[in-house]
């Protein structure tokens, strides 16, 4: 039997070729810093048009070349690209791309961008959350302290959105930036919910839509922009949204059910943190008060006695129910996009992708 991983990349082989293009573009922009006698030369440039000239000591430091060779930001960006992740988003981004005819100049820029926006809320989230580890191995604020990471951070959302100013369309730079923002004020507004047992499931759908769902939006809805399907914006827009929704609930999900080292955190972490997601919550529900919720808590010795209640009350089965009400919304997105003028194999790619986020283990 195939893994995830094999089933995902035997998914998106289609794709392989731009994707190889954007995750080399993502480690030349991560690695990429102009050095100080660079910086100083466009100034001595600039100066020599008012017929000006710069100290002669600073000219001198010009001819010094840095020695940037095993700097800290050079071995934290080792780490990155040596512990990334699936792509998905890059793969999406390029997946619209194809299902929308293809042939977008800046496709793997798009793809890279996107994807940077991605790892930098996960450098955040890991600092907020306080996280020994990720994917399986030590995280950068385990590893090279919170500081580091968050400025390792705020320097992917630079090189990131100086990506996207190169794509040429002010609305692919408007609508990341949006996605991003919302991503910000779903982390804010997370904070206030942690250990409170009375959050509405209103309140769960609200934080996964900006935390998750809105930078899968914004992939597809840049990827069209990027391809000047304009007609169809909305459309890309509310499907990436269904599609970051139902990638957090299974996440979510997972987090109950999921074998600790293909998951590649502990199992039950995000219950033992005090953020009460949807299984959770349909539980307290089923219990009828936030005192007899606190009780079952209380009263569990492990994960793996909550995770036992929960399955006893058929509770993963419900949230897997819904699940699929969303596959069902989102396949129908993609089947109306088909019949409008969009390639029919690229929606056929993005139909597999979507069935893979909703039954992956992992």
């Amino acid at each position: 039997m195939k893994s995830a991983t094999e089933d995902l990349t035997e998914l998106l082989s289609p794709l392989a070729d731009d994707l190889k293009s954007a995750r080399g573009i993502l480690t030349e922009r991560i690695f990429q810093a102009e050095d100080f006698s660079e910086r100083l030369l466009i100034a001595r440039n600039a100066a020599a048009q008012d017929a000006s000239e710069l100290p002669g000591w600073l000219e001198r430091i010009t001819e010094i070349p840095d020695k940037d060779d095993g700097s800290l930001a050079a071995e934290m960006a080792e780490h990155l690209i040596t512990h990334g992740g699936k792509m998905f988003r890059s793969a999406l981004v390029l997946a619209v791309i194809r299902a929308c005819g293809g042939g977008a100049q800046d496709a793997a820029k798009l793809a890279a961008a996107m994807e940077m926006i991605h790892m930098a809320t996960l450098l955040h989230d890991d600092v907020i959350d306080r996280s020994d580890t990720r994917r399986g191995a030590a995280s950068m604020p385990a590893r090279f302290d919170n500081s580091p990471t968050v400025l390792m951070g705020d320097h992917l959302f630079a090189r990131a959105f100086e990506l996207l100013s190169e794509c040429g369309r002010v609305e692919i730079v408007a609508s990341a930036a949006r996605a991003t923002s919302k991503m910000c004020l779903g982390e804010v507004e997370q904070l206030e919910w942690i250990g409170r047992a009375d959050i509405p499931e209103e309140v769960y759908f609200r934080l996964i839509e900006r935390k998750t769902a809105a930078l899968m939006a914004s992939c597809c809805e840049t990827a069209a922009f990027l391809c000047e399907n304009d007609s169809h914006v909305e459309e890309w827009n509310k499907f990436g949204c269904l599609l970051g929704l139902i990638f957090q609930m299974v996440d979510d999900l997972l987090d109950f059910t999921a074998d600790e080292q293909r998951l590649g955190k502990a199992v039950g972490s995000d219950a033992e943190a005090g953020k009460y997601t949807l299984p959770l919550i349909l539980y307290r529900d089923r219990l009828g008060s936030r005192e007899a919720f606190a009780e079952f808590l209380a009263g569990c010795a492990s994960q793996e006695d909550i995770r036992a209640a929960l399955e006893g009350e058929c509770v993963f089965k419900d949230v897997r129910s819904r699940i699929e009400d969303l596959v069902e919304n989102c396949q129908g997105y993609l089947n109306r996009l088909a019949d409008s003028q969009i390639d029919p194999a690229g929606c056929h790619l993005l139909s597999g992708m979507v069935d893979f986020v909703a039954l992956r283990d992992y």
